[in-house]
């Protein structure tokens, strides 16, 4: 009884000093990780260009979707190698050709720097999705998707980002490839599937699976996979995806904030692990990021696999800060002059995915919390043992 009741009064004595050392020491914690600082430089990626080539991703749609097996799908691809030749005649190209249900499909591959070592793949897929399965008029939903944003907007910043850093080539320390995806989007989502019994990520898949064919592993090493899913939506918010590499992942929402961008990405992020075209090179071991947006239930954007996906619901701005975001990290960590003065988290093999992260910062604030308060407790014990050293000294 004599033990509870002191336990009892330490408790009562103290909660309020332990709840003040607790939320102390989390702002610690917080605000003592010093962030990354962007390698200063004039950012070229022009918002209004990818737009255009968003557009003229949809233009196809005039004849056919782009949907895999179709004429439309057929003439994105070669639309992409016609963008690829305007930069240069000589751009190098892979079409790697494949089937999935009896279905052809193809994924181009264009690569820049081919006689650096390192190789920085960025990545986006440009097949429409075949039904609308998700469209609030359910007379819709065997209607194709235009696919604005989930599929041309990733591809238009692709080939953005192919203008500019082309231009930088012979002052960039790395292979840089852009790699548009085939026969993503048509799994089975909650209205049901794209077309019928196809999985998602069918592309990177197959393209994982031979990924060996297209480079020397034994002279040359690919650093890390950016993958650009749905980048061109209003009000641009991106999530903490968690398949995702969380130290290449967190570098670039570092960038995108020194670049102020803070909306865009927020310091409290959403989180949620979707299977999407990077998973296939995470369980290949090549650090991978997906720069993707909460399309499950987002009032600011709920045009997932509706036939509003279309230029209405698309802006130049998110392309943009998309865009931006890449060049800068390529800069950040590529650019041959610049390299050696930027700390970021190359190489990107540490992952902590945002449950394993909490924890630990719990764990942590606690820890801190009970040392502190035994601290506080001591000091405590020792005025009260002079005071009462005192007394009895008086007393006597």
């Amino acid at each position: 009884m004599a033990i509870e009741k002191r336990f009892h009064s330490f408790l009562s004595s103290n909660t309020i000093v332990f709840i003040i050392l607790f939320i102390s020491s989390s702002f610690i914690i917080i605000y003592t990780i010093p962030p990354l600082n962007n390698i200063a430089v004039e950012l070229s990626f022009d918002e209004d260009n990818a737009y255009i080539y968003l557009q003229e991703q949809l233009d196809l749609n005039t004849t056919h979707y782009r949907i895999p097996g179709t004429m439309g799908r057929e003439d994105c691809a070669q639309y992409f190698v016609s963008k690829f030749q305007a930069i240069n005649v000589n751009f190098s190209r892979t079409m790697q050709n494949f089937t999935v249900h009896s279905t052809d499909c193809q994924n181009v591959l264009f690569k820049l720097n081919e006689h650096k070592k390192n190789i920085v793949i960025f990545g986006a897929h440009y097949d429409s999705r075949a039904k609308a399965t998700k469209d609030p008029d359910l007379d819709k939903r065997a209607s194709p998707v235009p696919g604005a944003n989930d599929g041309a907007s990733g591809s238009a910043v692709l080939i953005e980002l192919a203008r500019i850093l082309y231009q930088e080539k012979e002052n960039l320390n790395c292979q840089v490839w852009f790699l548009f995806f085939d026969a993503e989007d048509q799994g089975k989502d909650s209205g049901g599937y794209g077309i019928e019994g196809w999985d998602w990520c069918e592309g990177s898949k197959k393209f994982t699976q031979d990924i060996h064919a297209f480079y020397n592993s034994s002279e040359e090493k690919i650093e890390c996979m950016i993958l650009l899913d749905m980048v061109g939506g209003n009000n641009l918010q991106f999530i903490s995806e968690q398949y995702s590499t969380s130290s290449l992942l967190d570098e670039l929402f570092d960038i995108g904030h020194g670049l102020g961008y803070i909306y865009e990405f927020p310091s409290i992020r959403s989180s949620r692990a979707v299977l999407d075209d990077h998973y296939y090179f995470v369980e290949l071991g090549i650090p991978s990021a997906n720069m993707i947006i909460n399309f499950w239930n987002n009032p600011n954007w709920p045009y997932h696999h509706t036939v509003k996906d279309d230029n209405t619901t698309v802006f130049s701005h998110s392309l943009g800060v998309t865009g931006r975001t890449i060049e800068q990290f390529v800069y950040n960590n590529y650019l041959i002059t610049a390299a050696n003065s930027y700390q970021g988290n190359h190489p990107w093999y540490f992952d902590l995915n945002a449950l394993d992260s909490e924890i630990m910062i719990i764990l942590v604030v606690i820890s801190i919390s009970i040392i502190m308060l035994m601290i506080f407790q001591y000091l405590k014990n020792q005025k009260g043992s002079k005071r009462t050293f005192e007394l009895l000294k008086q007393s006597t």
